[in-house]
């Protein structure tokens, strides 16, 4: 009983002048015997090293953030029956919760766990978002009766029955009312991008095209000689009329360039590293209808148009707008719907 009293005794006096001092639901052990009141007169010379040891307690601050992420993605992240945010939860060691009435996440946690969960959740959307197809262009579209004429003469000669052409369709090729130049694609996945979009596009690109159109009183190209996208005409999968701009400094290319670095520094056009191309598409096999059976991209054979019709001639055209275009969707007439669009020539 000796032996265990005074164990017991031990204990106690172990933990005079201890005191459990509770901080954001952890208990910490603080001496409170070296935290009596001091001189005022601030001489803190005579306090021993390790006193001040004793007076000082390490603690984590809890903080609280709030993620931009928009209320679209929050199915993303939640997962099947939970299953991503748990994840995200124990990966992090944080508290994210989602209130999908919100354009942001609540990330609660010590300040490198909550940035490791914003960069997280800003890596999980961001391969999303890759996955996703762009949902609209920015277009020059091309209105000239003699064009489309002419375009409609090539598409009813190479359907004919007497033209060979493996792989060729009806479905892959460009109805003659929606050929356009294609400045750049986008993937506005809401309405507010959308608006948001349109709003640059009218704010500020007229002062870029006003600048690329200085001593020009028109912007046109000469569309003729084809061409396609693929090094194998064999298997080809885009074809294209090339627009040459006949201006003595490339009007049109400084335009469409300008315009589209100016989208993507916004942020809202897909970034693109490769120069850009200025062409018209006529044919893409991306349009083939296809059956349940057959989802594979199936190519078409160039090689008997580009012989036949290498040098197509479908007249001078004017690009009168730049405009904003629904990708796939179609208005009156079979023709892209607009979202928004700005003059090239103000009047």
């Amino acid at each position: 009983m000796a032996s265990s009293s005074s164990t017991g005794n031990r204990a106690i006096r172990s933990l005079q002048g201890i005191s459990l001092v509770k901080v954001q639901g952890r208990n910490y052990r603080v001496n409170t015997r070296s935290m009596q009141r001091r001189p005022d007169n601030g001489d803190m010379s005579s306090s021993s090293s390790g006193e001040s040891e004793n007076e000082t307690i390490y603690t984590e601050e809890i903080i609280t953030y709030h993620h931009p992420v928009h209320p679209k993605f929050h199915g993303k992240l939640i997962g099947r029956g939970g299953s991503t945010l748990k994840s995200l939860r124990v990966k992090t060691g944080t508290r994210i919760d989602i209130n999908k009435t919100r354009d942001t996440v609540m990330i609660k946690g010590t300040k490198d766990k909550v940035q490791n969960a914003a960069n997280a959740i800003d890596e999980m959307l961001y391969k999303y978002k890759e996955r996703i197809r762009p949902t609209h262009f920015l277009s020059l579209p091309i209105a000239s009766t003699y064009t489309a004429r002419k375009f409609e003469e090539f598409r009813s000669s190479i359907l004919s029955s007497t033209f060979k052409c493996q792989g060729l369709d009806e479905s892959i090729i460009v109805d003659p009312a929606n050929i356009h130049i294609t400045l750049g694609v986008f993937k506005l996945l809401h309405q507010d991008d959308i608006e948001e979009a349109v709003r640059f596009l009218k704010h500020e690109c007229p002062k870029i095209v006003r600048e690329a159109m200085e001593g020009h009183r028109n912007l046109s190209a000469h569309l003729r000689d084809l061409k396609i996208m693929q090094t194998n005409p064999a298997e080809a999968h885009v074809l294209y009329i090339e627009p040459k701009d006949d201006s003595e400094d490339g009007v049109l290319r400084k335009l469409c360039t300008s315009v589209n670095q100016k989208m993507m520094e916004s942020g809202l056009m897909v970034e693109d590293d490769r120069p850009l191309k200025l062409h018209v598409t006529l044919i893409n096999t991306a349009h083939r209808a296809k059956s349940p059976e057959d989802s594979a991209r199936r190519p078409f054979d160039a090689r008997p148009i580009l012989k036949e019709f290498g040098n197509l001639d479908l007249g001078t055209v004017q690009f009168d707008k730049l405009h904003l275009m629904q990708m796939g969707r179609r208005g009156p007439g079979g023709t892209y719907i607009s979202e928004g669009s700005i003059p090239i020539i103000e009047s």
